[in-house]
């Protein structure tokens, strides 16, 4: 027992350490840039953005400074790189101020927008604006109860098909219980209607409409045959069809055995299904981001299915037919027992996931503790720790057979519906991959020598860079007589940016230096000491939007 409790600190701690991947898309670069002044028109307008957009509800217009609409030709998702958002001017325009507009679908599934302003001719001065990107906070109360009641769906029906074939191991469950069936429909109810009501609620997010326009049959064709949602979305409907068939047969024959195993089955590959949609279309490896995704949907909704089961089904159960009173005890705990082994295993799972995750979303402790994205998580962990502390109680408890388990289970099921809660806000926020913050990195090279780099604040715009060097017994180096960085973007031919760094102390390097995009970047650090011997070290850093 004590050997599970330190597994489960052990690697819960771990989540305090996140260290790289993906977020929604960010623009990494332009043409024009934002704030370009520029005396010949590119040949089409180009954005270029972290991540592949979607090809449905995408658009670029341009405006000029009085306001006055540009004439362009429609945007298109260009045939070199499903990252690129283009379109072609339709003619000249005349020297002055304007504002390209834009809004993309990423391919995590949500909208952005922004604006990059620029001047074209010296008729006028362009004083700096920023390149601002919306739609990048809180989701809206309709989608937080859509996503919640799918959560708690999920729970309630795998935590009623696990009670019956792994729990009680007996099919007449349903047979015996009115409350277990009407349990079991209105779970089903719960997940079918967040499932056919997340369509519409799609169409007023990515089409920018509002509920008015939410069934207009153009916008649904448009998200059911150009977005990654729309085609699982399709899937879903038709795996909730089969569940309702199969639940049907499985009331009707309850001494049928596999039927709750196929109805687990079933609901599992809904959770696969809704695993797929979100962030993890963002990660390089999306198969192991799908694959995690679903493990923790799948133990997060077995642990606080189980306790739904427990405090709803256990207790008319328990008080069924003629048992003797002892036989009751002996029924009640046993069925406590078992879970509070098979919720260990839940919770392990449920961290392995969680710690991927958060490595694929939260690249360094800045961000987890300075973004909305880093803050949720914290408080989902916070959550679960006291969910963790309940269960470890109740565990104790039961093994001493005194009296029922009592409010305490409410509590801890109580509080596994704010970590769902939570979860559900957590899907729609932005990733903390836009602010990784200030990055403090170091190598030690083939001779033994410390090269550190730090840049400050890390994000587009100006930037302060530092390289201190010390020698293999850890004091400054004191013999360089030149270094230079060289920095490059990885992912775009946004050009190399080379600086020649200036000696402030004995081994400290500075420079300042604007990073044109966000995203990963190469930078190599290159000394030359008195003797002519080199000093290299290569850093890959992500830089932060904002």
């Amino acid at each position: 027992m004590k050997n599970y409790l330190w597994l489960v600190i052990s690697l819960f701690s771990l989540l305090l350490y996140p260290v790289t991947a993906s977020g929604h898309a960010s623009v990494i670069s332009s043409n024009p840039s934002p704030n370009e002044v520029m005396d010949t028109l590119p040949e089409k307008i180009s954005i270029q953005f972290s991540e592949n957009i979607q090809p449905a509800f995408h658009s670029l217009e341009v405006f000029s400074q009085d306001g006055d609409k540009i004439q362009i030709q429609d945007s298109t998702i260009s045939k070199q790189s499903e990252k690129i958002l283009e379109a072609k001017w339709k003619g000249t325009i005349d020297e002055g101020i304007y504002n390209i507009k834009w809004r993309v679908v990423s391919s995590d599934g949500h909208p952005i927008e922004g604006t990059i302003p620029f001047q074209f001719g010296d008729s006028a001065g362009l004083s700096d604006q920023e390149n601002s990107e919306m739609n990048a906070g809180f989701p809206n109360s309709i989608n937080v109860f859509l996503q919640s009641l799918q959560y708690i769906s999920f729970a309630a029906l795998t935590g009623i098909l696990f009670f019956q074939f792994s729990l009680m191991k007996d099919s007449r469950l349903f047979e015996a219980s009115r409350r277990a069936r009407l349990y079991l429909w209105l779970s089903y109810a719960g997940l079918a209607f967040s499932i056919f009501f997340s369509l519409p609620l799609k169409v007023t997010i990515d089409a920018g409409v509002g509920w008015t326009d939410a069934f207009n049959v153009s916008y649904i064709k448009e998200v059911l045959n150009a977005t990654n949602f729309g085609a699982i979305w399709i899937v879903e409907i038709l795996i909730l069809l089969f569940l309702f068939l199969v639940i049907y047969f499985m009331l009707e024959n309850s001494l049928n055995k596999s039927l709750p195993f196929l109805s687990f089955i079933i609901i599992a590959s809904l959770m696969v299904c809704k695993a797929s949609i979100g962030h993890t279309a963002a990660v390089h490896n999306q198969v192991l981001a799908v694959l995690m995704d679903f493990l923790h949907l799948l133990s997060m909704a077995l642990w606080l299915g189980g306790i739904m089961a427990l405090l709803v089904i256990l207790p008319g159960l328990a008080g069924l037919a003629d048992r003797q009173t002892e036989d009751k005890k002996t029924f009640y705990w046993s069925i406590i027992q078992r879970f509070s082994r098979w919720a260990f295993l839940f919770v392990i799972i449920l961290i392995v996931s969680g710690i991927y995750s958060s490595l694929q979303h939260v690249p360094t402790i800045h961000s987890l503790l300075k973004t909305t994205y880093g803050q949720l998580l914290l408080a989902k962990v916070g959550l679960m720790l006291v969910m963790i502390v309940l269960g470890a109680f109740h565990f104790f408890r039961g093994k001493k057979k005194e009296k029922k388990l009592g409010y305490s289970v409410g509590i801890e099921f109580g509080v596994g519906i704010v970590v769902l809660l939570v979860a559900a806000l957590l899907t729609n926020v932005q990733t903390a991959m836009s602010s990784p913050g200030p990055i403090e990195k170091t190598l030690m090279t083939a001779e033994n020598n410390e090269v550190t780099l730090m840049v400050t604040p890390n994000e587009v715009g100006d930037n302060r860079i530092q390289v201190n060097i010390s020698n293999d017994e850890g004091m400054p180096y004191t013999e360089i007589e030149q270094l230079t960085i060289i920095m490059e973007p990885v992912d775009t031919d946004g050009g190399e940016i080379k600086l020649q760094l200036q000696g402030e102390n004995t081994g400290t390097f500075t420079s300042k230096s604007i990073l044109t995009m966000s995203g990963k970047w190469e930078i190599q650090v290159h000394g030359l000491t008195e003797s002519l011997d080199s000093i290299d070290a290569d850093f890959t850093i992500l830089v932060g939007n904002s």
